[in-house]
């Protein structure tokens, strides 16, 4: 979802393929910490990842205009990654709030003397702990997350395609 949710945007923003998955990959970045067996670090901090990209933003800014666009969705892709991983802990405002956060979202139906829905919010926050693990096992994907990047690309490819054979 990392990749092919930034990956998306960016073609329906009209951005060429060439520019699209490389921009899209920096979705995927923030799971770095993850080589180095702290999954969900600072790296996955939308303060940490402002900090990095504003220097590169006005670089491009004042020095390389024809790149700002580009800095500039690098970025909003770059923190995509940390809203997403907030259905677990996560440390999005670290440093300026040490704790990690996480929200659970839902808008289930309700069938039983009538039809209803039944709306589901929490927001749960702890303490960061930035712990080395000797190893990590998380999903690469997942049947859900499978399918929705299937059903995103199928279109973006035919479109990709067909603009090719015109």
């Amino acid at each position: 979802m990392h990749f092919i949710l930034p990956l998306a945007s960016l073609m329906l923003l009209g951005e060429k393929p060439k520019t699209a998955v490389p921009l899209a990959v920096l979705g995927v970045l923030p799971d770095i910490d993850a080589l180095l067996l702290i999954h969900r670090s600072i790296s996955h901090s939308i303060i940490v990842i402002a900090v990095i990209f504003t220097p590169l933003v006005l670089y491009a800014r004042f020095r390389a205009p024809e790149l700002e666009r580009i800095m500039i969705l690098g970025f909003l892709v770059t923190i995509s990654h940390p809203f997403l991983d907030l259905g677990g802990s996560t440390p999005i405002l670290w440093p300026l709030i040490s704790d990690s956060f996480m929200i659970k979202l839902a808008l289930n139906g309700v069938v039983d003397h009538g039809v209803g829905i039944k709306p589901q919010l929490s927001v749960r926050s702890e303490p960061t702990v930035f712990t080395r693990h000797t190893s990590l096992d998380y999903p690469l994907f997942t049947y859900d997350g499978l399918v929705t990047a299937l059903i995103l690309l199928i279109p973006i490819i035919y479109k990709y395609v067909q603009g090719r054979n015109n």
